[in-house]
């Protein structure tokens, strides 16, 4: 538990985030041109226009056979289909032993 709290008042948070999160309020808001009502119609326009619109694109969704085939090569799945494979592979290869045959 000691560790913890040393660990905690040791860290330089400057050296992690920047000196951003230490600035005081107003002198981030000066810093950055930030105005408290936000921006104007045009101004949304312009900003739309220029970078797009705020929205995280969606991925597109997968296909039915990579459902299938992620289903189907899991570790449990391809040691069943090995054991089931077995018997034909070793009746269909030719081998010189007869006990295999």
């Amino acid at each position: 538990m000691s560790n913890k709290k040393k660990s905690k008042s040791n860290t330089n948070i400057k050296s992690l985030y920047g000196k951003e999160c230490t600035l005081p309020k107003d002198e981030f808001i000066k810093l950055y041109n930030i105005r408290i009502n936000g921006l104007n119609s045009d101004e949304v326009l312009e900003k739309q226009n220029k970078y797009g619109l705020n929205q995280i694109s969606q991925a597109k969704p997968k296909k039915w056979y990579n459902y299938f085939f992620e289903s189907l090569f899991t570790p449990f799945n391809s040691i069943l289909l090995r054991h089931c494979c077995c018997p034909f592979l070793y009746r269909c290869l030719p081998c010189n032993h007869s006990q295999l045959c």
